[in-house]
């Protein structure tokens, strides 16, 4: 008996511990009502995105007589917030839109990131004169198709310290395409999302 005693107060232990778990649970990502967090989550990428495509879109830059698609390159678009996360998180969800649209196509040959480039695209053509492959069916020169546009920006976090000692957080999400011919920045978008929490609330 004297051996069950600690056995049973650790098992307590453990019980209370658990108890005290948040149990895990599945997101429905396309009507998410959980609460909002200080930081950037996918819900504000999302908006973000969807209001930088509107904008896009409205400006009829999209809108070709020829009935073309132009040809986008990712260029950089910098996180310059303390939080850690990838943009192309925000970028996927506007060139996955442009390209669905048929107004846009993506060139994985040429890009800012390498995560944004495809190694196949030369390695492919490294294979040219090497007799165990079918030259044939080797892509060959002068085949590859220039950008003739560039998406780059910054995403941008300012926090200002409110009357009540909360503190505001804002989130400024800039984003331009420039038109590589001339070097002119073709279109331009700024969106901004604005958060208030405690002053201890940390956004990372």
């Amino acid at each position: 008996m004297k051996r069950a005693v600690p056995v049973i107060i650790a098992a307590a232990i453990a019980a209370a511990f658990t108890g005290c778990r948040t149990p895990t649970t599945r997101i429905d990502m396309h009507n998410d009502h959980g609460p909002q967090v200080a930081g950037l989550d996918y819900r504000d990428l999302q908006e973000a995105a969807s209001a930088t495509l509107q904008s896009l879109f409205a400006s009829g830059r999209l809108d070709r007589k020829d009935g073309q698609a132009y040809v986008l390159t990712v260029g950089r678009v910098t996180n310059d917030t303390p939080q850690h996360f990838d943009t192309d998180t925000l970028t996927s969800y506007i060139t996955e839109e442009l390209m669905n649209s048929g107004k846009v196509m993506v060139t994985s040959a040429m890009a800012a990131s390498a995560a944004n480039r495809d190694e196949m695209v030369q390695a492919a053509r490294s294979v040219r004169g090497d007799a165990e492959f079918n030259q044939a069916t080797v892509a060959k020169t002068g085949q590859l198709v220039a950008p003739t546009h560039s998406l780059y920006g910054k995403i941008i976090q300012r926090e200002v310290r409110m009357d009540n000692g909360d503190k505001q957080i804002e989130y400024y999400f800039q984003l331009r395409v420039t038109e590589i011919a001339t070097g002119l920045q073709w279109w331009q978008k700024q969106y901004v999302i604005g958060k208030r929490a405690d002053a201890k609330t940390p956004t990372w």
